[in-house]
């Protein structure tokens, strides 16, 4: 299972609309932050024997602001009604050049682990178009990853010879 490694929170009374597309998955989530640190939200994970609705609870636990630099951690968690229960713990660091973020997660019985670095190869200003390569580590399995985000929009993307893709789009709102 994917899961996504961006903003699990936005600013106080923001909707995020997400999806994530694999070879395995298809993840489509909506979430509505009720405080500047919590999003609530529903999602709906399709693969290819099964299809689950969940609803999920983000919360942005401790945020670090240094000067030139930003950090979080995070709690994940969603259910369903066949008492399903996902739960991750998610930290970042990041700033205008560099991105680190580390994701530890429990789901169906299986636990798993995803790691990123992320390197911007130029630096924007607020309204620029930001671009970042990004190394993920998923289970022990390397994957290069392309990320782009403006504004409100983000876009990642990976295309490799075995034909593996991934996509995730997400949205502010």
């Amino acid at each position: 299972m994917n899961f996504i490694f961006a903003h699990p929170t936005t600013y106080k009374s923001g909707k995020v609309l997400w999806y994530i597309k694999n070879n395995s998955i298809q993840d489509l989530r909506l979430g509505y932050s009720i405080k500047h640190n919590w999003l609530i939200g529903a999602r709906h994970i399709k693969n290819l024997n099964t299809s689950n609705f969940m609803f999920n609870s983000n919360w942005l636990l401790k945020r670090w602001n240094e000067i030139g630099s930003q950090a979080n951690l995070y709690f994940l968690s969603n259910f369903d009604i066949n008492n399903k229960l996902h739960f991750g713990i998610q930290g970042d660091w990041e700033n205008r050049r560099w991105y680190v973020a580390s994701m530890i997660d429990y789901y169906n019985n299986k636990n798993s682990y995803e790691m990123r670095l992320g390197y911007s190869p130029y630096l924007i200003d607020f309204e620029g178009l930001s671009s970042w390569i990004i190394l993920q580590n998923m289970n022990g399995e390397l994957r290069p990853i392309l990320r782009f985000f403006k504004n409100q929009y983000l876009l990642e993307i990976r295309l490799n010879e075995n034909f593996n893709s991934y996509i995730t789009f997400m949205i502010h709102f």
